[in-house]
């Protein structure tokens, strides 16, 4: 999954719109709906500048009770999905500053149990295990692949004896390094590949082999 500074730093800049990914997805990390709509607002005021919370101007912007406002605000901050703090400035002066941070953070671990299951655990039917990883980068990674990159994918599961779990593995690996490229994921399969063989030749050892001992054992009686 994408760095999640990253991620912060495109909403900050309006490329990822965080009030959508609230609304769609705040019952999934165990929001209310006036919950959802207070961190909108918040989010709102942060992105103009304003770090300091005014439940009267809340109030009017949400319109409910300066009480329910104030229990709401209690219970966000209490759940650390609201995070207040007090900023030194300069001359030693403090200013009120509030984090949704760790709001975030809960959406974007949303996505990324969304992508894991849709790796892992895809409902469709295909003809071959080619059309399968083939469905699944394309969709993942937001392209059409070209016909040497399909090549590539027929290697991987024909010459090189990857299996679907071992491919799967490497996408999400990609994803979760931001490396949207099939070259990206043939660099994982191979390093795995590699490592696998290394450990399966250090893990042989021709002197605890008990049919070797057998044989030689009864090779020196002869």
């Amino acid at each position: 999954m994408m760095d999640y500074a990253v991620i912060k730093k495109l909403i900050e800049e309006d490329i990822i719109d965080f009030d959508k990914m609230l609304l769609k997805n705040y019952k999934k990390i165990g929001l209310s709906e006036i919950e959802a709509f207070l961190l909108i607002e918040l989010n709102n005021q942060k992105k103009a500048g304003h770090t300091f919370i005014s439940p009267s101007k809340l109030v009017k912007k949400l319109t409910v009770s300066e009480e329910k406002l104030l229990q709401t605000l209690d219970g966000l901050i209490k759940k650390k999905y609201l995070i207040i703090r007090l900023v030194k400035q300069e001359k030693g002066k403090e200013t009120e500053d509030f984090s949704l941070d760790n709001t975030l953070s809960k959406l974007i671990d949303v996505y990324k149990t969304r992508i894991k299951l849709e790796i892992t655990k895809s409902e469709k039917t295909f003809d071959s295990k080619e059309e399968e990883i083939v469905d699944l980068l394309e969709n993942q990674f937001q392209k059409q692949l070209k016909p040497l990159e399909i090549e590539l994918i027929q290697k991987w599961i024909n010459e090189d004896n990857y299996t679907i779990d071992d491919i799967k593995r490497a996408i999400l690996d990609a994803i979760k390094a931001n490396k949207s490229t099939i070259s990206y994921v043939d660099g994982v399969l191979l390093k795995k590949s590699k490592t696998k063989k290394k450990h399966d030749k250090q893990k042989y050892d021709p002197e605890k082999s008990e049919a070797l001992k057998a044989f030689f054992d009864s090779w020196e009686k002869n």
